[in-house]
C-alpha cells in the first residue's frame, strides 16, 4: 500500500520517547508499504540527517518550522485568532499543509498516517477526491497531560496550558471523528479515546523496546548511580528531575550520602543544567548512546509526577535488566506489578526508601532487574507491539469499497 506519513519532527536523530517510537513505526511500515514522508524540520542543520530515512522512505517532504521564540509567538498568535488551540498552532505550518493537499490531490495513497493529536489540524487539506483511510496515533493523551502539567506549571508554561484548558476544554476530542482509526500506547489511553469518542475504531499498540539492542551486562555492575533519561526540555522530566533532587535525594543521603544521579538526554533547560551544580548530581546533555549510562547505574528512577502516555525509558532498563525505581503515573499505563519487575513509590520517603534497599539488598535487586528483562522479552519487543498496525492497515483497505462514511471496526 502507499502510505502518507505525517510526523511533526523528523526520527533523527532519535533522541527521546516521540522519536523512538516515530522511528521503530517506519521501518514496521516500510517492510510492507511505500511511505511518502511529510515532517517538519525544527532546526536547519537537520537537512543533513535525510539521508538516514532512505531506506526507509520512498520519499521525504520536509520542511522548515522555527522553534525559536519570534516564529513560535507569531504562530501562537496566529492560531488563536483562527480559533485554533496553542498546542495545534506550535505544529502547523501553511506550506505543510499545501503540500498535503498537493500530494492528496495527485496521489492515489492508501493510508493516511497521523502522528500525534495535535497534527489534526492538516486533515482540512486532504483532498475530498480522496479515498485513503485516516489513522492517529496517539503517543498521550495531550489534554490529560496538560491537566496534569498545571498542578506543577508556573509562568508563561503555565499562562499556554491554562489557555488551552480554558478556551479550548474540548480540542482533541473533537478532533477524533475525522479519522478512520485512532492507535492508543496503553488501555488507559484507549479507555478515554473509547469514553470521548465512541464512534471512533481504536486499537492498542504499546511503546516497546528494541530487546536485541538493549542487552544486559554480565555481571551485573556495582554501582552507586541513580539515573533519569530523557529529553531534557519536556516540561514533565524536568519537573521530575528538580523534584528528585529537592525532595528525594536528600532523603537517600541521610543514610547513603555517596548515592549519585545523573541526568542523561538532550536539550537540558537551565533549570536542569543548574541542577548539576549541587553534590552528587551531575547533567551530561545529549549523549549518542544512553546504554552505557544505564548499563553502569544501580537503578533507573522515574520520579515522574505529570504527563501521560507510557515512558519508554522504563522499557528500556528493564530490557537491560536494570532495576526501576518509579512513581505510579511514571509506570503508568504498563502491565508491570510492584515488588516483581520494579518499585513503585509517591512519596519522598518511598522513593527514597526503595532506592537504599537496591544498595542494601543486592540479591532484590537482581531478582527485580532479571523479572523486568523477561517482561520486557515477553510483551515489549517493538515487533510484538508493531506487528498489529499491520492488521489495521489490511482492515481499512479492506473497507475502501464502502467509502468514507463508514467506520472501520478495528476492535
Amino acid at each position: 500500500m502507499n502510505i502518507l506519513f505525517l510526523s511533526p519532527w523528523l526520527p533523527w536523530p532519535p533522541f527521546g520517547g516521540a522519536l523512538i517510537r516515530i522511528l521503530e513505526t517506519l521501518r514496521s511500515v516500510s517492510r510492507q508499504h511505500r511511505i511518502t514522508l511529510l515532517t517538519l524540520l525544527r532546526d536547519p542543520g537537520q537537512t543533513q540527517h535525510l539521508n538516514q530515512l532512505d531506506g526507509l522512505c520512498e520519499r521525504i517532504i520536509a520542511t522548515p518550522l522555527s522553534d525559536s521564540t519570534v516564529p513560535v509567538l507569531r504562530r501562537l498568535s496566529m492560531g488563536l485568532l483562527r480559533g485554533r488551540p496553542l498546542i495545534q498552532s506550535m505544529h502547523y505550518d501553511r506550506q505543510l499543509a499545501e503540500h498535503v493537499r498537493r500530494l492528496t490531490s495527485q496521489h492515489p495513497y492508501d493510508i493516511i498516517h497521523v502522528e500525534f493529536s495535535f497534527m489534526a489540524p492538516y486533515m482540512p487539506f486532504v483532498s475530498p477526491q480522496s479515498t485513503a483511510k485516516r489513522v492517529l496515533v496517539m503517543h498521550n493523551v495531550e489534554s490529560l497531560r496538560f491537566s496534569r502539567e498545571l498542578q506543577f506549571a508556573s509562568g508563561a508554561r503555565r499562562l499556554a496550558l491554562l489557555t488551552d484548558h480554558w478556551g479550548f476544554p474540548s480540542w482533541e476530542e473533537a478532533c477524533l471523528p475525522g479519522f478512520d482509526a485512532v492507535l492508543a500506547v496503553s488501555k488507559l489511553e484507549e479507555a478515554w479515546i473509547r469514553t470521548h469518542a465512541p464512534g471512533a475504531a481504536v486499537a492498542v499498540l504499546p511503546n516497546g523496546v528494541n530487546v536485541n539492542q538493549f542487552t544486559p551486562l554480565d555481571p551485573a555492575p556495582e554501582s552507586r548511580t541513580v539515573v533519569f533519561t530523557g529529553l531534557m526540555n519536556y516540561p514533565p522530566n524536568v519537573d521530575a528531575v528538580v523534584w528528585f533532587c529537592d525532595a528525594v535525594l536528600p532523603v537517600v543521603h541521610r543514610t547513603h550520602p555517596d548515592v549519585l544521579f545523573r541526568i542523561v538526554g538532550d536539550k537540558p533547560t537551565p533549570a536542569v543544567l543548574a541542577l548539576g551544580t549541587r553534590a552528587g548530581v551531575s547533567v551530561t546533555g545529549r549523549v549518542p548512546d544512553v546504554r552505557p549510562h544505564l548499563a553502569d547505574s544501580l537503578a533507573l528512577v522515574v520520579p515522574v509526577r505529570s504527563g501521560a502516555g507510557t515512558r519508554l525509558k522504563i522499557l528500556e532498563a528493564m530490557a537491560m535488566q536494570r532495576p526501576v525505581v518509579s512513581t505510579s503515573l511514571g509506570a503508568e499505563g504498563l502491565d508491570v506489578a510492584h515488588g516483581k519487575h520494579l518499585l513503585l513509590g509517591d512519596t519522598t520517603e518511598a522513593l527514597a526508601s526503595h532506592i537504599v534497599g537496591l544498595v542494601d539488598r543486592p540479591d532484590q535487586a537482581q531478582q527485580i532487574a532479571v523479572a523486568g528483562r523477561e517482561l520486557a522479552q515477553a510483551k515489549y519487543d517493538w515487533r510484538i507491539c508493531l506487528d498489529p498496525l499491520e492488521d489495521v492497515y489490511q482492515s481499512l483497505a479492506g473497507s475502501n469499497q464502502q467509502g468514507r462514511g463508514s467506520r472501520t471496526k478495528v476492535s
